[in-house]
């Protein structure tokens, strides 16, 4: 195909306007687009229908301590062993291992199916 071949392009038809029955539109929206009265009404309507349906949480001394990061969660002194072992070419895996932990796994699904 040659792009002397080509036919010209139609151009893009224009957006058609959006009809006024469509759904209405979210008070942050609204708020943007009124004048600054009723913008002040939207935003103090929002806030008080929003506190109303709140939720309070709260949590256990035991999961509270579980949501804090903390240092023992990763051994870094054994992530910094396997990353030069790595890098020298010095890591030794058990492929034996590995396959027999796959077949179990895979037997372990298809009895559970």
């Amino acid at each position: 195909m040659s792009i002397d071949r080509t036919s010209p392009l139609n151009p893009v038809s224009t957006v058609q306007p959006r009809e006024t029955t469509d759904a209405p539109v979210t008070n942050t929206r609204a708020a943007k687009t009124t004048d600054s009265t009723s913008t002040s009404t939207s935003t103090s309507t929002s806030t008080s229908t929003s506190t109303s349906t709140s939720t309070s949480v709260t949590l256990s001394d035991a999961q509270a301590k579980l949501m804090q990061p903390g240092s023992s969660d990763i051994n870094l002194e054994r992530v910094e062993a396997l990353k030069l072992a790595i890098r020298n070419g010095e890591l030794k895996m058990d492929i034996g291992k590995i396959a027999d932990a796959l077949i179990n796994e895979a037997q372990q699904d298809l009895q559970s199916n």
